[in-house]
């Protein structure tokens, strides 16, 4: 799931979703419901909030993104 392979297409896979993640989050801080409807309303189809959340620990484990109070915010 984390990796495209034969079955999962790139824009599948966690890495897409965690890009766009960014993207939504450049600038602003947002909660996580918040952040999965902004980020469902700028990628091409529908995500899950279970391969939002495996992003988000993706984007955590590599220090990309700040969780403080239930708000998530881009690492600088």
């Amino acid at each position: 799931m984390l990796m495209p392979t034969k079955i999962i297409k790139p824009v599948d896979s966690l890495f897409s979703i965690s890009a766009y993640i960014l993207k939504v989050l450049h600038g602003q801080n947002l909660n996580i419901d918040k952040l999965h409807d902004e980020v469902n309303k700028v990628y091409y189809k529908k995500v899950s909030l279970e391969k939002i959340l495996l992003s988000l620990n993706f984007l955590y484990i590599t220090d990309k993104v700040r969780i403080e109070n239930e708000t998530i915010t881009i690492k600088f």
